[in-house]
């Protein structure tokens, strides 16, 4: 699928509910980040207006051929649980071994 497939499709969510067409698609380093839909005419557009909504790319669910399903609240990130610093052995350096006086 090309980012062009994306254009002008409608978006809806998971309920039914229509929430406008893709006028654009957000990219960095080659992956979707983000859609823009919503009122957004030609003009509006060329004239670099900010109306309409952006969804996220995590809440798209499913890309059909003549619209796209996404959820209305962006999943949950699950947090890594970092290693504090005591559970961190053979990090430090060994230390010189004392001389006896």
């Amino acid at each position: 699928m090309r980012l062009s497939d994306l254009r002008d499709k409608k978006i809806r969510t998971l309920d039914g509910e229509t929430l406008g067409r893709v006028h654009e698609v957000h990219c960095d380093k080659g992956r979707i980040i983000a859609l823009m839909c919503g009122p957004g005419s030609f003009i509006e557009r060329l004239t670099a207006r900010r109306q309409g909504r952006r969804i996220p790319w995590e809440c798209v669910r499913k890309v059909e051929r003549d619209q796209i399903i996404v959820t209305p609240d962006p999943p949950q990130r699950k947090v890594k649980k970092t290693a504090g610093p005591r559970s961190r052995q053979g990090t430090r350096r060994p230390s010189a071994p004392r001389s006896k006086r």
